[in-house]
């Protein structure tokens, strides 16, 4: 049944009529479809038409637009003009040239959390290590995942270098997508929890150097693990 209200002029109307839905925005457009291509529901080459997203959505075509303008930024998907948008692939190379500028960034950002880190910022990357030790321990991912994000946040979020921030910040985006059909499994969770031990450590120690040695191994085995699942899943494709 839907309630009556009176307007401003004193005549009775129906809520749910003055109410408006509210349509997804942009960034949520984008997240969905970013889902969709890193699951392999959108694959390589696949037409991206506005009209179509817009209505599959429930959107107008105004954030559609904007959603795929967001994911050209990212390297997901090509705008040609009179062509239109499609996804782009997801290659080795690609994922190469990502972690190659990551391994740069990385090395910036951690130098930088070694000489400016307070005390209380080095204690605070020590819990977030220690509530991955603890997911570890449990063999549970989600709480792993998250605590595994608290860690890497901490150090990016204190650095005052925004538009590296935002380089990292995309490819984070993407990279999450990309592994939340294919999570770690138990001994990955564990060799990347040493990892972070190795960094906060040399972090405590006041060791650029080491740790910046320790983020580049992280990044490494991290890189090898996405060129595996990305090989796997074009095998599993191609059969």
């Amino acid at each position: 049944m839907n309630k009556v209200v009176k307007s401003q002029s004193g005549k009775a109307t129906s809520l749910s009529k003055t109410r408006k839905v509210r349509e997804p925005g942009y960034s949520r457009i984008a997240h969905l479809i970013r889902e969709e291509i890193f699951d392999g529901r959108l694959t390589a080459g696949a037409r991206l038409k506005v009209s179509e997203i817009a209505e599959r959505y429930g959107t107008s075509t105004n954030p559609a637009r904007e959603a795929l303008q967001v994911l050209e930024g990212e390297g997901l998907v090509t705008i040609e003009p009179n062509r239109g948008a499609s996804v782009r692939e997801i290659s080795e190379d690609m994922l190469q040239n990502v972690f190659d500028l990551r391994a740069i960034l990385w090395a910036y950002i951690v130098k930088s959390f070694v000489e400016f880190a307070t005390p209380d910022d080095i204690a605070e990357l020590r819990r977030h290590q220690e509530g991955c030790e603890a997911a570890v321990e449990k063999g549970d991912y989600a709480a792993y995942h998250k605590a595994n994000v608290a860690f890497h946040d901490l150090m990016v979020d204190h650095h005052f270098n925004s538009e590296a921030v935002s380089i990292i910040r995309k490819h984070d985006r993407w990279l999450q997508a990309l592994s939340k059909s294919e999570p770690l499994n138990l001994a990955q969770m564990r060799r990347s929890s040493d990892e972070h031990w190795r960094i906060v450590e040399a972090v405590e120690n006041g060791q650029t150097e080491a740790a910046v040695r320790g983020i580049e191994e992280h990044l490494g085995n991290a890189q090898a693990t996405f060129l595996d699942r990305l090989r796997r899943k074009r095998r599993k494709q191609s059969t």
